[in-house]
């Protein structure tokens, strides 16, 4: 947790996934749009060494307390996903 990795936005798997854990976590100015948007963001973070600095004290603690960590609200999500599934699975066999 010392530093987020630059994303680039896409239409793959790894994109998306990418794009999801830096939304969550609060640092979505770190995907960037395009390759030349890439290039300017790691630049631009590679030199801010006192930016840096201060994400990587505030980053940890950040995180903890994001949706990536909320594990009660992750169960419940996939409690009610699950549930749903199994009611709809339930009226597909009474049809």
């Amino acid at each position: 947790m010392g530093v987020p990795l630059i994303t680039l936005r896409g239409d793959r798997l790894i994109s998306h996934q990418g794009e999801g854990i830096l939304h969550n976590a609060g640092q979505a100015e770190w995907v960037a749009e395009d390759e030349e948007d890439y290039v300017n963001k790691a630049v631009k973070y590679a030199t801010d060494l006192e930016y840096l600095s201060s994400l990587r004290t505030r980053l940890r603690k950040q995180v903890m307390a994001s949706p990536l960590f909320d594990a009660p609200r992750f169960a419940r999500n996939l409690e009610a996903v699950l549930w749903e599934m199994w009611k709809k699975r339930q009226s597909d066999q009474i049809r």
